[in-house]
């Protein structure tokens, strides 16, 4: 919270349903830009992605602020990446997912059923 009214906080997302993937999907929605995952949080990819695990946050700040808000956080934080003009979620070892097609399959366009 005191990161927020700092200023630190561009955006945040909960992870929850869905996991870190879900959430950095609905990130790039949400804003049309895309992100490049450098390191994930878990030597196991699937649990990186998709744990569900409570209490976790998406957080975006600005690459100054970066050590500020670890600081903030008392080091209890992790940089997955960046943030890109690229509109694409590029995660490690799996081809990097359009914007566009993100956006689509959240709206549910084109899919049967």
């Amino acid at each position: 919270h005191r990161a927020i009214l700092d200023g630190l906080v561009r955006s945040c997302h909960d992870v929850s349903e869905g996991g870190l993937a879900v959430a950095l999907a609905e990130l790039c929605i949400a804003g049309r830009l895309g992100v490049e995952v450098t390191a994930l949080p878990h030597a196991d990819v699937a649990t990186s992605l998709f744990a569900e695990s409570a209490g976790r946050l998406v957080v975006e700040v600005a690459p100054g602020d970066v050590d500020t808000f670890g600081a903030a956080m008392g080091g209890d934080s992790f940089v997955l990446g960046t943030v890109t003009d690229t509109p694409a979620l590029a995660l490690p070892g799996v081809a990097p997912i359009d914007v566009g097609s993100l956006v689509a399959a959240f709206n549910r366009e084109g899919l049967d059923g």
